[in-house]
């Protein structure tokens, strides 16, 4: 939703990857892979819609990364616009 609705561009668009999710939930990476891989087709789906699949392994969303972009400033937007401040309870601000 985020990426359809409040990124301007690319540089502010984040990629649905364990990493992102393990921050914003807190949940274990563990628990996060295993819900990726039984969201898979719809995840590659949404990356590939934005350009932010991985070119060389574009199949496999565990490949998948948001490099050279600022994750915290995005990570915090979505908090604030979609999850009502509900993020990062396991310790991050």
């Amino acid at each position: 939703m985020y990426n359809d609705t409040v990124a301007t561009g690319d540089s502010d668009r984040l990629a649905v990857t364990n990493q992102a999710l393990r921050d914003l939930s807190g949940c274990n990476g563990l628990l996060v892979r295993d819900w990726i891989e039984q969201h898979k087709d719809e995840i590659i789906s949404h990356n590939a819609k934005f350009g932010m699949e991985n070119k060389k392994d574009p199949s496999n969303p565990a490949s998948y990364a948001n490099k050279g972009k600022d994750t915290d400033k995005i990570l915090l937007l979505i908090n604030d616009e979609f999850l009502s401040g509900e993020a990062f309870k396991a310790g991050r601000n």
